[in-house]
């Protein structure tokens, strides 16, 4: 009786560790979606944004290209690095004046935009903010796996 009840208890600390030790999902190759921004005045401002991965997997660093479309300065098929620790994903890259912008001649100081970006458990798409550092506001993003 006493073997019994011990192997049942080593089953389930057994059990919890396998769960606890779970790999998160894996990142998807291409991701799509949207960033707002309201401006010191109240103005609000969104566009579109897409990153494509290099080679998605696990977690540790990752590279690929960014596609965003700005108010003042944009990025197509910017190169990008990140990381990925199972629940944040965090990427650089940069935006250039009068490139896929919506409007000319901005002003885009180094062009250095940062991603800090969540996926909570079970969802599929990842929420946060993105900073440019000439930009008045961060802005908030949104991005999910593309079809």
């Amino acid at each position: 009786m006493r073997s019994a009840r011990n192997l049942a208890v080593l089953i389930f600390v057994g059990s919890i560790g396998t769960v606890l030790a779970q790999t998160p999902a894996p990142l998807p190759k291409t991701m799509s979606g949207h960033w707002t921004a309201v401006v010191p005045g109240g103005r609000t401002f969104t566009d579109s944004l897409s990153v494509v991965l290099d080679v998605p997997g696990g977690t540790g660093p990752l590279t690929g290209r960014l596609t965003i479309r700005g108010v003042t300065c944009g990025a197509l098929d910017e190169p990008l690095t990140g990381t990925w620790d199972g629940s944040e994903l965090r990427m650089e890259s940069q935006v250039r004046p009068n490139v896929n912008a919506q409007r000319a001649n901005g002003e885009c100081g180094t062009g250095r935009v940062t991603f800090n970006l969540t996926r909570k458990p079970g969802q599929t798409a990842f929420n946060g903010e993105s900073l440019r550092d000439a930009a008045p506001a961060p802005a908030q993003v949104t991005l999910a796996p593309s079809p």
